[in-house]
């Protein structure tokens, strides 16, 4: 199966993502807290996000349930890619 996702922020999520193994699929109901995602970490993926895609998640996203899964927080920059992108 492949990955909803690009490479990009599959690295990403993998280098902030402590508790999982290289070998382990990064799913995208994966539970990113259980993962390993604290709050120091978090605003760290948030950063690198947004300079990596060239978006700025706005404040009214920055909630967990954005943050929940990989799925979630992919399905927001995809979101937010679309709306930014110029006309």
């Amino acid at each position: 199966m492949t990955a909803p996702w690009d490479e990009a922020f599959e690295s990403i999520l993998r280098t902030l993502l402590r508790t999982l193994s290289d070998g382990a699929p990064l799913d995208p109901d994966l539970d990113l807290a259980a993962a390993g995602l604290d709050s120091m970490a978090s605003v760290e993926l948030l950063l690198l996000l947004e300079e990596t895609y060239g978006i700025e998640i706005p404040d009214d996203l920055l909630q967990p349930s954005t943050f929940a899964t990989a799925g979630n927080l992919w399905q927001t920059i995809t979101g937010l890619r679309v709306t930014e992108s110029p006309a």
